[in-house]
């Protein structure tokens, strides 16, 4: 399955986009991480802690956005352990979203909370385009929710999610 073929989950369509960079798994990484702020789980710790006001949390949360409003929730680095088996394996899951985005999407429904954050993978297979930049299309998996409330909010991520693409694919 390549770049946008649709995955069908129950009666919904889950678009999966499957992106070669043409660069090295390395450089892919570094261009990825260097597109996204991070929110490190400390300070979320320490806001909650202090039950910081919501615009406390909401000018900690816009200093850790990267410059396309998005942000590395977590990460793991699969390869990394799996690669001690039948050679090297380069892959990293990070969770990728933004929390000030994430709460009125989840105010209008809580399952969303299965799809915000959302995955992007980071892989090489050995392909000759290089490594692969992977996800689901946020407005696909929201959708899948039927509630045309979040409709915007998936379009919002899509667009931000395909803006840190370009900037790594210039």
């Amino acid at each position: 399955m390549r770049h946008g073929e649709p995955i069908t989950a129950g009666y919904a369509m889950i678009v999966r986009e499957d992106i070669p960079t043409g660069l090295r798994y390395e450089a892919l990484v570094a261009a990825f991480e260097r597109q996204m702020g991070r929110l490190e789980p400390e300070l979320a710790r320490q806001l909650v802690q202090q039950q910081a006001t919501w615009e406390q949390v909401q000018a900690a949360v816009k200093q850790a956005e990267g410059p396309h409003g998005l942000m590395i929730l977590s990460e793991v680095n699969q390869g990394e352990l799996l690669s001690l088996h039948n050679g090297i394996k380069q892959s990293r899951l990070y969770l990728v979203g933004n929390p000030l985005i994430a709460e009125p999407i989840l105010a209008i429904d809580r399952r969303a909370s299965l799809y915000v954050p959302f995955r992007v993978t980071l892989y090489d297979d050995g392909s000759p385009h290089g490594a692969f930049i992977s996800f689901d299309r946020p407005s696909s998996f929201l959708g899948a929710l039927h509630q045309p409330a979040l409709a915007p909010f998936g379009q919002l991520l899509d667009a931000k999610i395909y803006s840190v693409v370009r900037s790594i694919l210039m």
